[in-house]
């Protein structure tokens, strides 16, 4: 049932592609996307690299041309392909053609329209009407089933409409990225028009205007008097307690009415409700539903004659999504279309444009348009003139339809030469995301305004809704596998995550649990096991490269109602050391004697990046780093974040971190900042030895201490260009070994 790329499909601009192909033995042997295909039986297939055409695609094995990728993810062709194939365009150019076994019958539908439009005091269905005890019990039971096979097949019927209109949609947007396939697709698109037409007959058949028309009254009723003091609504409690009951029982049922297919009377059993707290036995209960079906009758009343007076007509047009895939809620078009909605679509729809966006023109009286203008619906919806304007937006040339140009080829991603590349627009990128199942990852990106950047593929469509103009140059699963040999632990390596701390100065591992090659070994750990190793790594390479990391947060939902994500959380902990530095060297000296700082110079970790949900206090609450558990449940930075350099946050009096986080994570430490963290710690820990020997005037080990502090003089060039940007903080450093050493016991 899944579409399988043939040789007849047009493939355009991708004709002639290379692509590399697994075969059997023997010239007419099936060719196969990949070596792990099941159906290649030869345990010796044979790699060739291949052109790409209608003799290659007639060699394909089936499994391949369903369910493979010919070409590297990611790619134009990958796009291509993966829009064909599976449940992409070919499944849908087949779909909704012509009656499927779950069709039914003219016939059928129109005896399930006569049981529907019966009048409903007939139906015993409702208890309006006390006398149903006076039917067969038999013959009851046989009007109950008919009812309720009539209203099964009006469920099928328009959602089977529904279901072809979405498909008629989705197959022209894709189309739209792959114009040159429009006339091979003819025929099938003029068989699903043609189905799509008799879907809609009978769905006309089967809904009554006066009942979309009552819905409409019912949804602009305002809130009714109710006769909360009458005797009979004394069972509810005192007159109070009877009005709020009253009025839930009026908005349950105008809720029940203004989303339905059926004539207000239907809804009747609403008053049930009123009895849920009391027994059965209740006195005066018979007697209060009866007097409550008076006043929900009243109500049907008002909007029955609403429903019955003549309205003039007016014209509608209705916009789908411009996306070929239907995300943000895990539901179909269809699915996440109200009864109301969907059965006016069904009855009032006049005409229907197709290119270049989908448009749906229905002619409906004034009340129900006046309804379909309000926001609150799942198609957008605007008067003719409007419509006509956005779609003369939507082919603005900051975001250029498809169907004007070429369409998604060769060149728009990365499978030509840089200087050969397309401007990227917002469908080539809804194509990819579409025909990607990992396509929310960082790239990399060139416009003439701003130069290279890396973002995640959400912050991109975002970009290209807003005019700007760029190409696309690789994305995180591009870059070359040489620069990513397997670094996972072996077996035996029964290595902590989370390594215990080292917090003597003096050991040669100490600080480096900040460092980025702490990052990189805490991300393959947390990774373990799992198959998306390789691609974390290559997304920590390219985030390492951005200057602010509250850049990399994306933007907006995937189709399970989840936030964008352009890597794995664990990558954070390969950018992010989810705690503070020790600046206790770097503060001032002061007279609480062991507390106190030794005023050394940041150096090179004055501009070491913080990053804090608060860092001036400004807001309600606590500071609180991107991991915190006090936060939310997405892990990361946000665009919500604070960045502070590790310098403006020494002394920052109006910081206020949090008691178990500390309130900011440090962007990992380089090798040259891991050093200096190391050696003014050692330094600051010998400055103590020196005071206290000096304080004692104990000469005993003073020739020890006077070595070790000899390391930290007259350093090499390279070292301490690398410690300290400016020269005066070097002449600092120095000035404080050589008063460390003139204060030693003994010293000359």
């Amino acid at each position: 049932m899944y579409g399988q790329l043939t040789s007849d499909v047009p493939l355009g601009p991708f004709e002639g592609t290379t692509i590399t192909i697994w075969s059997g033995q023997g010239k007419q042997a099936k060719l196969h996307a990949t070596p792990s295909c099941s159906y290649l039986r030869s345990a010796r297939g044979v790699e060739r690299t291949v052109h790409l055409n209608a003799a290659v695609v007639g060699r394909m094995c089936p499994q391949c041309g369903t369910y493979g990728s010919w070409a590297r993810p990611g790619t134009g062709l990958a796009v291509f392909l993966g829009a064909l194939t599976g449940l992409g365009l070919l499944y849908e150019l087949d779909s909704f053609r012509d009656p499927d076994e779950n069709a039914f019958e003219d016939e059928e539908v129109r005896h399930a329209a006569a049981v529907l439009y019966k009048p409903v005091a007939d139906d015993p269905a409702v208890p309006i009407k006390q006398d149903n005890a006076e039917h067969d019990e038999d013959s009851e039971d046989d009007t109950w089933e008919e009812r309720r096979e009539a209203e099964r097949v009006r469920e099928l019927v328009l959602r089977q409409w529904g279901g072809a209109l979405a498909s008629m949609h989705r197959t022209h947007r894709q189309l739209a990225l792959f114009p040159w396939l429009r006339a091979w697709a003819g025929a099938a698109l003029e068989a699903k028009a043609g189905y799509l037409r008799v879907l809609q007959e009978q769905a006309q058949l089967l809904v009554a205007k006066r009942a979309l028309l009552a819905a409409t009254a019912a949804a602009a009723m305002t809130e009714p008097d109710v006769p909360a003091d009458e005797p009979a609504f004394a069972p509810l409690g005192d007159p109070g307690e009877a009005r709020r009951q009253l009025l839930s029982l009026w908005r349950r049922w105008r809720s029940a009415v203004e989303d339905s297919w059926d004539d207000p009377r239907q809804q009747t059993y609403v008053v049930h409700h009123l009895t849920d707290t009391m027994g059965s036995r209740r006195k005066g209960r018979d007697q209060m539903l009866e007097r409550a079906r008076a006043v929900v009758a009243g109500w049907e009343a008002d909007v029955r004659a609403a429903a019955g007076e003549k309205h003039d007509e007016r014209i509608v047009v209705a916009r789908l999504p411009r996306d070929a895939a239907e995300r943000g809620s895990g539901k179909s078009l269809v699915d996440r279309l109200g009864e109301w909605e969907l059965g006016v679509l069904a009855s009032y729809t006049a005409d229907a444009v197709w290119e270049p966006q989908s448009v749906i023109t229905v002619r409906v009286p004034e009340p129900v348009a006046v309804r379909l203008l309000t926001p609150q619906h799942t198609l957008s919806y605007s008067k003719p003139g409007t419509a006509e304007a956005e779609q003369l937006a939507a082919q603005s040339p900051a975001d250029p339809w498809p169907a004007a140009g070429s369409g998604v080829g060769p060149g728009v991603f990365d499978d030509t030469p840089v200087h050969s590349r397309r401007l990227v627009t917002g469908e080539h990128l809804r194509a990819l995301r579409a025909a990607t199942r990992d396509a929310e990852q960082l790239y990399v990106v060139f416009s003439v305004g701003s130069g290279l950047e890396v973002v995640a593929l959400s912050v991109l469509e975002e970009r290209c809704a807003a005019g700007w103009q760029g190409s696309v140059i690789a994305g995180a699963s591009d870059l070359p596998d040489a620069l990513f040999a397997p670094r996972r632990p072996s077996p035996d390596q029964e290595e902590s995550v989370w390594p215990a701390r080292i917090h003597d100065p003096h050991h040669e591992a100490f600080g480096s649990h900040l460092s980025t090659a702490e990052g990189e070994r805490v991300l393959v750990r947390l990774c373990e096991a799992r198959r998306d190793t390789d691609h974390a790594l290559r997304s920590l390479a390219l985030a390492r490269g951005v200057a602010d990391l509250r850049q990399l947060e994306a933007v907006g939902y995937n189709d399970r109602d989840f936030p964008h994500r352009p890597f794995a959380s664990a990558v954070w902990h390969g950018l992010l050391a989810m705690e503070q530095l020790d600046l206790e060297p770097f503060e001032p000296v002061t007279d609480t004697g062991w507390q106190s700082g030794s005023e050394l110079p940041l150096g090179v970790l004055a501009g070491v990046q913080a990053y804090t949900s608060d860092a001036d206090g400004r807001y309600q609450g606590r500071a609180h780093s991107p991991d915190c558990k006090h936060r939310r449940p997405e892990r990361g930075v946000s665009r919500d974040d604070d960045l502070v350099a590790i310098k403006e946050l020494m002394g920052n009096k109006g910081f206020d971190p949090c008691s178990k986080c500390g309130g900011y994570a440090v962007r990992r430490l380089s090798q040259d900042q891991v050093a200096y963290y190391r050696a003014a710690h050692r330094l600051h820990v010998l400055a103590h030895q020196v005071h206290s020997a000096a304080a004692r005037s104990n000469s005993a080990g003073s020739t020890e201490l006077a070595a070790t502090l000899e390391e930290f003089t007259d350093l090499d060039r390279e070292t301490a260009q690398a410690w300290f940007p400016l020269r005066k903080e070097a002449r600092r450093w120095q000035q404080t070994v050589n008063a460390l050493l003139g204060e030693l016991p003994g010293s000359a």
